[in-house]
């Protein structure tokens, strides 16, 4: 994942900046700031919030279940399923950032699909319904085991007994960083808008935000700060 970033850093956007440069008609100038700002959301909340989240549910769901207590069974769960929802909003983010920059209208399908802020309560509950389906085959997919995953999830209803195992796995998930990115991804998705609502009125001050976004995501990334490796 983190080589797919390099990529999409320094090959796709350099590429995209190229092309928008030879399109003809050229885009209009407030299509192409705000392009270039859906894409600096984009690919920070990819790299702050997607990368640590999977970090940390990896740390939980390759532990094993003999390491697991409630609290960490949770963890585990909570920042999988934060990190497919931040995956997909992202990727919306950046698709519609490009297509800003290059003179072209994305459809915000997958923000509209995602967009917990304006969804009736029917469509809210089959959205959950769906995120946890996925989360419950992504706990799957990292224990690589039916009887692990389901030991998982019960894990997180009926307390294991407590050993050195699952004493030891609770202080080094609570005690990486990655367990206070859980919280603050929490915080945006109830209290943020989405990117698109956000920009939706043209202001400098957002546009300072959306630069110091993306430049957080690049220190963060070439220093390795939140790894998928």
């Amino acid at each position: 994942m983190l080589i797919s970033l390099h990529h999409v850093l320094f090959l796709l956007l350099p590429i995209a900046l190229t092309a928008r440069m030879v399109i003809k008609p050229r885009p209009v100038a407030l299509d192409v700031a705000q392009g270039v700002m859906r894409f600096c959301l984009g690919f920070g909340k990819w790299v702050l919030l997607v990368d640590p989240l999977w970090h940390l549910s990896t740390i939980v769901l390759r532990g094993g279940p003999d390491s697991l207590s409630t609290s960490v069974a949770w963890m585990g769960f909570l920042a999988l399923l934060l990190s497919l929802h931040f995956f997909f909003t992202a990727a919306g983010d950046l698709l519609a950032g490009l297509g800003g920059m290059l003179g072209f209208a994305v459809p915000d399908k997958i923000q509209d699909a995602l967009t917990l802020q304006r969804l009736t309560q029917g469509k809210l509950i089959r959205l959950l319904v769906v995120l946890l389906v996925m989360t419950v085959l992504g706990v799957l997919l990292q224990t690589l085991s039916l009887g692990d995953t389901w030991l998982h999830l019960e894990a997180m209803f009926a307390s294991p007994a407590r050993t050195i195992a699952t004493v030891f796995q609770q202080a080094r998930v609570w005690t990486d960083y990655h367990a206070v990115t859980m919280f603050a991804a929490l915080a945006c998705l109830i209290g943020l808008p989405h990117s698109r609502d956000f920009l939706r009125v043209p202001a400098p001050w957002k546009g300072t935000i959306c630069l110091s976004v993306f430049l957080l995501a690049v220190v963060m990334l070439w220093t390795h700060a939140a790894p998928m490796s």
